[in-house]
């Protein structure tokens, strides 16, 4: 019995339609890369998959009693808490109790008054049964290394996607949708994120363009082209393969259309031959093969850009000699050298948070 399937699904923006008539069917264990070029409708896709949005035309199912966990390409969620209260929200209505009773327990040890709020904290956390959900909490931030104390606002953009994908997995949900996971997280974050993925035992769907990590998590490519959603089982690698045969068909099949519209469109201007005929099938069958190449949506080209660079003047492009760089007691660079080159392509890497993009 599937998770979750779309049957029918029509979105459009304006003229274009993003999505039209789209099916698909998510079964469980199932890690599906959701691809496409950018605008072609994907995230209004994966809005719609979690409730979030709306289509014009279709039915989206799910199982009945499942949950479903959406994990936006940004925070979605205020900053001003600490990480303990933000990702007790995922859980829903336990998320106050829990919180409450979260903070009455870290300041009963500097204040003997809150011991008594401690023990009614306790009893209504027994009373909603939220142990379990809690203890999820605690379990979640412990696999993810965060700190439940520590201000969501002070972390690097690699810490608050931890964050956000901690708030998702709380709920424990069977169907995991994710937009764009790996932006801002470091090397060790994507290889844990791609573990997590692996094993999760529910389904999973992911918005990405890293070929990398596709090819490291998913069972099924899944790509929305013109409108159209069409499934690839396999990695990166065999969706290529295939993609590139369907691609050489469909240009080969648009050739032959093309010509025998060509014709027919030579033998219509004859004018006196075709009255003299009276070949009015033929001219129907034109005036289908018109229709079908009025809707008829080619796939987009490549594009290629060329900038005119001006007088270069020249190698040196910048010389540091002994940089440094500090946020009060915290080094982020020191006694720093080195020389960039023109034409140079340069990494910066490090782990998430140690100061690669300062955000203050």
């Amino acid at each position: 019995m599937p998770l979750l399937t779309v049957d029918g699904a029509c979105l459009a923006f304006g003229h274009v339609d993003l999505l039209d008539s789209a099916q698909l069917q998510l079964d469980s264990g199932e890690k599906v890369a959701l691809i496409g070029r950018n605008g072609a409708g994907k995230s209004s896709l994966l809005r719609a998959l979690a409730g979030l949005g709306t289509l014009d035309d279709g039915v989206i199912w799910c199982q009945p009693g499942i949950c479903v966990a959406y994990v936006s390409q940004e925070a979605d969620f205020p900053l001003d808490q600490d990480i303990y209260t933000t990702v007790a929200d995922g859980l829903g209505d336990a998320a106050h109790l829990l919180t409450e009773y979260h903070q009455a327990m870290a300041s009963a040890s500097e204040d003997p008054a809150c011991l008594a709020r401690l023990a009614d904290l306790q009893h209504a956390v027994e009373a909603a049964d939220a142990w379990q959900p809690g203890q999820r909490v605690d379990q979640v931030l412990n696999t993810l290394g965060l700190d439940p104390k520590a201000p969501v606002a002070n972390l690097s953009g690699g810490g608050i996607k931890r964050v956000a994908l901690a708030r998702a997995l709380v709920a424990d949900p069977k169907v995991l949708l994710l937009d764009e996971p790996t932006n801002h997280l470091d090397l060790d974050g994507i290889e844990w994120l791609e573990g997590l993925i692996q094993s999760f035992v529910g389904a999973v769907v992911v918005i990405t363009h890293d070929r990398q990590f596709m090819d490291h998590v998913a069972t099924r490519i899944v790509e929305l082209d013109r409108g159209r959603l069409a499934s690839y089982p396999g990695n990166f690698v065999d969706y290529q393969r295939r993609k590139a045969l369907e691609l050489e068909s469909e240009a080969k099949a648009n050739v032959r259309f093309d010509k025998l519209l060509a014709q027919e469109e030579v033998w219509i201007r004859k004018g006196i031959e075709a009255r003299r005929t009276r070949n009015e099938g033929r001219v129907r069958r034109l005036e289908a093969l018109r229709g079908a190449r009025a809707v008829r949506r080619d796939r987009l080209g490549q594009v290629k850009l060329a900038i005119d660079r001006g007088d270069q003047g020249g190698q040196m492009v910048a010389e540091l000699h002994h940089v440094g760089k500090r946020f009060g007691e915290r080094a982020v660079v020191e006694d720093f050298s080195t020389r960039l080159l023109r034409g140079a392509r340069v990494g910066i890497l490090g782990p998430n948070g140690a100061g690669q993009t300062p955000r203050r």
